[in-house]
């Protein structure tokens, strides 16, 4: 049987701390897996990937998948891809919009928004 996973979207500049607190409330409230995609130009990635594997090490499952570039339409089709996703996680959702249509309108499970609250920093 395939274990439910909720999907953590990170942006170049995505809050790392906030989004990763979290995605991993929502994980042991769901009972899943996290996975992570990022891309590898961030300039944590190596930090990132330590606090992963310390999660791991921890007893949680804890994937991170590299994607260059990453877009929303990318976390979509990924989404899409892996019937497992109940739940993407990402900052603010407007802040991916700068790539034409709203592509989480063809996201087909749960999208939530981790950063939309007026006392966060923007998410540019």
């Amino acid at each position: 049987m395939t274990k439910r996973r909720v999907l953590l979207a990170l942006r170049l500049a995505s809050p790392v701390e906030r989004l990763l607190a979290v995605a991993s409330g929502l994980c042991r409230r769901m009972e899943a897996e996290l996975e992570v995609l990022a891309d590898p130009g961030r300039s944590d990635w190596a930090e990132m990937q330590s606090r992963l594997d310390a999660l791991n090490l921890a007893g949680a499952a804890v994937r991170l998948t590299p994607v260059a570039n990453l877009k929303a339409k990318d976390v979509v089709g990924h989404a899409h891809r892996h019937e497992c996703i109940v739940s993407v996680v990402v900052g603010r959702p407007s802040a991916w919009a700068a790539e034409g249509q709203d592509p989480w309108m063809r996201l087909d499970c749960p999208l939530v928004a981790a950063s939309d609250h007026p006392n966060l920093p923007e998410e540019t």
